[in-house]
């Protein structure tokens, strides 16, 4: 039976009245001897609401709780009722009830004193192809009070959209697969962000979604299948508004899910939110925005027109499928430079180096190409000026050269990272120069251009320019706007009015398709040279 006292805590002991039968979970336990727990979700582990704290007898953690619950509740023994496998001696501790009526772990207790006037939330979601980021806006104050972030879970399955196309396309299991993933790790955000802002799920009434047309589809749950074959289009480039319950997602029923207008199978909802954010459609001047990720897209445009177009050049600029590649975090190599005849490193918080990010991928590409230690053609020299410290770091032989020595021994860059570079700035490039031959327009005639992406946050950009990833224009028409997709969420949420001009953005913009343009192959392999 199960035994509760004024602590608020059940104990399941040994007597044959509450005998977990096989397979059961402790929600359908405790449910079943009177004394269940709300589970919002039906039970399925997406929305991480029936918390309980486990001791004496404490399981391991499923995948799906590992996404929903923090390090510090896992190693409490805190974890999901709706799919913790009951077990003979096991003591349970019920989730206090907050005084706001939301479920909040131990040691997370809300402010009494919100009950009475509550502020108005909403939560941006940019779901990138490699990382998610979450924000909490404060309707009320035009601004936001907390930010959430992780890695898209869903890159186990593949680290681009074509791969993932692919797995979601051989089954149903791989589309629910990829769905539950995503939304998993977005109901963990969310909990964060409420927990940070001591903010109730009461509190949040919509939820805004900005991503590429894949991502979108597959938080959804629709197949993208159509975006991965000619004519490349998505099913829908407009979503009707869903809810939380239709979504899995861990607020009230009935909230408000909206996403942002597809523009095509290739350029999504994040770089539409990218150009009203810019509001390069609203300006005479030409503008070029670049978002640069796994996914590249890029739009030429100003009041009178808009083209854009999407390279897939791979992960590399992101730091990933690079021998020693990493994300920006501790010991990663961010900026690279020559002084002086030698090499100087910097890592992201000044420890010893354990790997290179994508910042300093371009910095040591623009910096080995200016010390004609690899030549235009991306090759290593043979051989350099004995007695230098360049000289001194290349390794011709092995087909690599010391950045920096680490805590694993050292931090080198390949002749392989090097080539999956200049993949990716030559896709970029090509990008750029056919929507000018398009809009019969040069560079020159460009007065703006917008990097986005987190990236563009980091970069140098003379090293950017010189490697070729961005067109060579005065420096100072070049501006970072840093995360646009998960920015122009926000600007969604607090100025409602701009869902109008989205709609007309992703009506009016012409894509043009690389792969079948007439020029793309020429102009492919001409932009690989760093000339």
């Amino acid at each position: 039976m199960l035994e509760e006292n004024e602590k608020k805590y059940v104990r399941i002991i040994t007597s044959t009245d509450a005998e977990p039968r096989e397979g059961e979970t402790l929600g359908e336990l405790m449910a079943r001897c009177g004394a269940p727990l709300d589970q919002p979700c039906g039970g399925r582990g997406t929305c991480g609401k029936c918390r309980v704290k486990v001791t004496r007898v404490v399981p391991e953690c499923t995948d799906g709780e590992r996404l929903l619950l923090s390090d510090e509740e896992i190693r409490a023994g805190i974890r999901l009722a709706c799919v913790t496998r009951a077990e003979r001696g096991m003591t349970v501790e019920r989730v206090d009830a907050d005084p706001c009526g939301a479920k909040t772990p131990a040691g997370f207790a809300h402010p009494q004193a919100r009950c009475a006037g509550r502020a108005e939330y909403a939560v941006a979601v940019d779901i990138g192809t490699t990382t998610l980021v979450a924000y909490l806006v404060n309707k009320s104050a035009a601004a936001t009070t907390a930010v959430s972030s992780s890695a898209n879970p869903q890159s186990a399955y593949g680290a681009d959209v074509i791969s993932r196309i692919s797995f979601a396309s051989e089954s149903e299991e791989g589309l629910s697969i990829l769905k539950a993933k995503v939304v998993g790790a977005i109901n963990r955000l969310i909990f964060n962000l409420q927990r940070s802002a001591s903010v109730s799920e009461e509190e949040i009434s919509e939820v805004v979604i900005s991503a590429n047309a894949t991502m979108e589809h597959l938080f959804a749950g629709v197949s993208p299948k159509s975006i991965g074959r000619a004519p490349f289009e998505p099913m829908f480039k407009t979503f009707p508004i869903l809810t939380a319950s239709h979504m899995n997602l861990a607020l009230l029923p009935r909230t408000p899910v909206a996403l942002m207008p597809n523009i095509s199978g290739f350029v999504g909802g994040d770089v539409t939110a990218g150009i009203v954010y810019t509001g390069m459609a609203k300006r005479k001047e030409l503008s070029l925005l670049v978002d640069i990720g796994t996914n590249n897209e890029m739009v030429l445009g100003c009041r009178d027109f808009l083209l854009c177009c999407s390279a897939a050049a791979g992960p590399a600029l992101e730091g990933a499928m690079i021998s020693q590649g990493m994300c920006a975090a501790g010991g990663a190599v961010d900026h690279v430079k020559s002084e002086n005849g030698r090499l100087a490193v910097s890592t992201v918080d000044g420890t010893p180096a354990v790997g290179v990010c994508g910042s300093g991928l371009v910095d040591a590409v623009g910096v080995l190409l200016d010390e004609k230690v690899i030549n235009a053609s991306g090759k290593f020299a043979k051989s350099l000026p004995e007695g230098t410290d360049f000289s001194t770091r290349l390794e011709a032989d092995k087909k690599r050269f010391l950045l920096s020595r680490g805590k694993r021994g050292g931090v080198y860059i390949t002749q392989k990272d090097i080539r999956k570079v200049q993949l990716a700035k030559s896709a970029i490039a090509t990008g750029v120069e056919l929507m000018l031959e398009e809009a019969g327009k040069s560079v020159g005639d460009v007065a703006r251009v917008y990097v986005a992406g987190s990236f563009g946050n980091y970069i140098t950009v003379e090293n950017a320019m010189r490697i070729g990833i961005l067109p060579r224009i005065a420096r100072e028409k070049i501006t970072s706007v840093g995360n646009s997709s998960g920015l122009g969420a926000i600007e969604f949420i607090i100025r409602p009015e701009l869902w109008k001009e989205a709609l007309a953005v992703a009506k009016d913009a012409r894509h043009i398709e690389l792969a079948t343009h007439r020029d793309f192959q020429r102009t492919f392999v001409k932009n690989l040279s760093f000339d």
